[in-house]
């Protein structure tokens, strides 16, 4: 019989079970795990590429890894088999140190602008107290002398305490001398106790910021009395083991068990990071007693382990716009087992609290005169036009191509990822990357940058086809087929030549083409053209670092005046600071969610003729983009 071995897989954590012999390759396939070679496991495409953490292994040799990476542990998938306990990290899917706003400088630039509001009035607080002993002559309980105290410091009749608290509220008063602290959070007029310590534990009490996004998931950890950002952690988002999209997870959530799965890969994910950032700023998370979460609509409804089926079936409706109060226990986070967790509102289908929230970082919903659009194109893309007066919205399927998966050559904006590049007039190609390594691949503003830049110098035509007159110097071949050579393989971190095919370039197109299409149709039905927008805010880790003049020649942003496009970063990770940072945020996101008017393109006949429309480069109408048209023509 063949021996049993486990096979444990980072970071998604899983562990399978396999008979000696079995590849590594098939071990993550029965893991579920999006693990891919497009040789056919023949050894030669590379893209299976694994590292071995801890067991013993052999590896057939291969061309596609060179004797460098052999050194540091690096195997291909296919090309090695179990024969003990082994521990293996998935490269591509190592964890995370996404290029993102990692602190408050962008509001201390423009809180005067921004329609949300920078303040340090949390909703979560802590409050030293006094409880005099009791005596013949005051005999009321812990809890009635604890009450009398508390409403001499703030005047209020509507005070409870969590059973919690009660059980170990007689321990705690007669110790120090009644000197004690207690967390207490405000909903409206009413307070609620959800600690007490005494008053020699620590005083400081922290808070999560968070967004939960398709592909990744970044975590604030805050210091609530000051509004400190203490530490920032990121990774991907376990869940890209069932599937790269909404719509994926959605159809998967459908066989049984499988919603529940769901839920418990974000909430590990979640955890991990919590893990991470509070070893960095060395808390317990028995201090963590409030948090403010955003997210696509199907991200929070997979969140809280809600059923998300309806989200994709007409009439596309959700389980909520607007969700309660959540205990962290019912969800299983590691914070204080009372602390209180806050999902920013939905507005439909699709589009969530990361749209709600990340409005708060624009002046758009204060500015009455101007009328600004606001867009995030991550995996998904959302879109926002108005002002303080009128505010309409939708969502497209962007996928996750900007996001570093669905093209040969993509990957986040982490360390490795080409984020800029030219091809100079000579054919050569200049790149950066991010933080000065070997290239591992192209992030999403690095595919933008190659896509224009190979439109611009004619290497490939408006319908995203190789010029192979023009381009047969840099045209290559592999397991995929002919590609445009990015870097020679000894020149990347791989070893392996990096190209860019034709299907790659022609899944890009689809991508910016359902952006475009997006705001070309919500404009249309508020009535608009492009010329009418007086600011245009992009939103998302990847359109901060966009190069706006190549994002207009493919046809991805409008040929708008470049002074009105502005960067704002995560504003969802933003947005959801301000909420955990005050409370009139959180006011101000519910009322911007009621303003809100939904346009649901599923049910719009003339999206496809939109959508169809912008599968060209940069558009079938050249005259909507007259700066491109004249680069052509010159």
């Amino acid at each position: 019989m063949n021996k049993k071995y486990k096979v444990k897989f980072f970071p998604f954590e899983s562990t399978v079970s396999v008979s000696s012999g079995t590849s590594i390759l098939d071990a993550a396939k029965k893991a579920n795990l999006p693990l891919k070679a497009t040789c056919g496991a023949k050894g030669t495409c590379g893209d299976c590429v694994i590292r071995v953490l801890s067991g013993t292994y052999q590896s057939k040799h291969s061309a596609a890894l060179s004797e460098e990476l052999i050194r540091q542990g690096y195997a291909l998938a296919c090309q090695t088999e179990v024969n003990d306990n082994l521990t293996i990290q998935l490269p591509q899917f190592q964890e995370l140190s996404i290029k993102i706003v990692s602190g408050s400088e962008f509001f201390e630039e423009h809180k005067n602008n921004i329609s949300g509001i920078y303040e340090i009035n949390p909703v979560v607080k802590s409050i030293s107290l006094r409880v005099p002993p009791p005596t013949l002559e005051d005999s009321y309980s812990d809890l009635k002398r604890l009450e009398r105290e508390f409403r001499k410091k703030l005047s209020t009749e509507d005070l409870n305490c969590e059973y919690s608290v009660l059980r170990k509220l007689a321990h705690v008063v007669r110790e120090e001398k009644g000197e004690i602290t207690i967390v207490v959070f405000r909903s409206g007029q009413s307070w609620t106790i959800i600690d007490v310590k005494e008053a020699k534990a620590a005083k400081n009490i922290y808070g999560l910021a968070c967004d939960i996004g398709t592909t990744t998931v970044v975590l604030y950890l805050v210091e609530l009395t000051s509004g400190k950002i203490l530490s920032t952690a990121s990774s991907y988002n376990q869940q890209l083991k069932c599937g790269e999209d909404i719509i994926s997870r959605i159809n998967y959530a459908q066989k049984p068990d499988r919603l529940q799965e769901l839920h418990n890969l974000i909430v590990m994910t979640v955890n991990n990071l919590i893990d991470k950032a509070t070893r960095s700023a060395k808390i317990s998370t028995a201090d963590i007693y409030s948090a403010s979460v955003s997210g696509n609509t199907t991200m929070i409804h997979l969140f809280l382990n809600l059923e998300p089926r309806y989200i994709r079936e007409e009439p596309y409706v959700p389980t909520f716009n607007q969700v309660p109060i959540i205990l962290s226990r019912d969800l299983g986070l590691k914070m204080n087992y009372e602390g209180r967790i806050y999902c920013g509102p939905a507005v439909g289908s699709y589009v969530g609290s990361d749209i709600t929230a990340g409005l708060l970082c624009t002046p758009l919903v204060r500015d009455s005169k101007k009328i600004s659009l606001f867009i995030d194109a991550g995996t998904n893309g959302e879109l926002v036009v108005g002002n303080s007066d009128w505010l309409m919205t939708c969502a497209c399927s962007a996928g996750p191509a900007f996001e570093g998966s669905g093209t040969k050559c993509g990957m986040p904006a982490t360390e490795g990822a080409i984020e800029q590049l030219i091809i100079e007039n000579n054919g050569e190609l200049e790149y950066k990357v991010i933080n000065g390594s070997k290239p591992k691949g192209l992030c999403g503003s690095g595919l933008v940058d190659l896509l224009a830049e190979l439109f611009i110098h004619g290497y490939i035509d408006r319908h995203g086809k190789f010029n192979v007159e023009k381009a047969k110097d840099r045209l290559v071949e592999d397991e995929t087929g002919i590609g445009f050579l990015i870097e020679k393989g000894n020149n990347s971190y791989w070893g392996k030549d990096l190209i860019i095919t034709e299907k790659d370039i022609s899944n890009l197109i689809r991508t910016k083409g359902a952006v475009f299409s997006a705001c070309s149709l919500l404009l249309k039905n508020a009535g608009l053209t492009f010329d009418k927008i007086d600011a245009f805010y992009i939103a998302g880790g990847f359109g901060q670092h966009l190069n706006i003049e190549n994002s207009i020649r493919i046809g991805l942003l409008p040929d708008l005046e470049r002074n009105k496009f502005h960067y704002i970063g995560n504003s969802s990770l933003l947005g959801a600071y301000l909420i955990l940072l005050s409370d009139k945020n959180r006011e101000m996101v519910n009322e911007i969610s009621k303003k809100m008017t939904y346009i649901e393109l599923n049910t719009e006949p003339s999206y496809m003729n939109e959508y169809t429309g912008a599968l060209f480069l940069p558009h079938t109408e050249m005259e909507l983009f007259p700066s491109v048209k004249q680069i052509l023509n010159s």
